[in-house]
């Protein structure tokens, strides 16, 4: 036991100059800061002993989310999932992630990345099953793979490739699917289309 933590003694490492709890494998099954661990997981405290990443060694279910074994879990400094690889689909925020896939949250908690379980529409658009999807924090989508041909704001933006959105929802970049006029300026089916922060295309180049 060390600083109320049942640690393998030989294991235990502290901070340089202090002897406040780095890390440590755990000698039995304990609660942490509100987290159930099981035996033999490393265990680490950032300097204000606050958890930081672990590396569990059984499935263990962390804020809902059930963290597939054997893996790297990071928390927020204040306290909850940062990041972790899932042990099973699960469904986060109306989102379908993949089991054995990495999600990653923001620092309020909000989903910033996971991987789609299979094809969906969010926002109305159709993502692509088995591809990373990204949310702004206020929740918007940011980044995702079209699993057909869509119309992104009046672009139509071909299938299979990943279509970028600023914060306000307008598009940032994207793969033409037909050939389409921008601005006077035309681009062929293929042509990756990037956009300022005004809305003009900056960028043309073949895929």
């Amino acid at each position: 036991m060390y600083d109320g933590v049942p640690c393998i003694e030989d294991t235990i490492v502290t901070f340089p100059g202090g002897a406040a709890l780095r890390s440590c494998t755990l000698s039995a099954d304990t609660i942490i800061q509100g987290v159930s661990f099981r035996a033999g997981s490393v265990i680490g405290f950032d300097e204000k002993g606050e958890l930081w990443r672990c590396n569990i060694s059984r499935d263990t279910v962390i804020d809902g989310i059930p963290c597939k074994a054997k893996t790297e879990v990071e928390f927020r400094p204040a306290g909850g999932l940062l990041m972790c690889t899932l042990s099973a689909e699960t469904g986060i925020q109306d989102i379908a992630a993949a089991g054995g896939t990495l999600v990653m949250f923001h620092e309020d908690g909000s989903l910033f990345k996971c991987a789609t379980a299979r094809e969906m529409f969010v926002e109305g658009f159709p993502v692509a099953g088995g591809t990373d999807i990204c949310f702004f924090q206020d929740g918007g989508l940011s980044a995702f793979t079209l699993s057909r041909e869509a119309m992104v704001c009046s672009i139509p933006c071909m299938a299979g490739t990943r279509v970028w959105l600023r914060r306000d929802g307008a598009i940032a970049g994207c793969t033409a699917g037909r050939p389409v006029e921008i601005e006077g300026q035309n681009y062929e089916k293929g042509a990756l289309i990037v956009f300022n922060e005004k809305g003009c295309p900056i960028k043309l180049c073949k895929r």
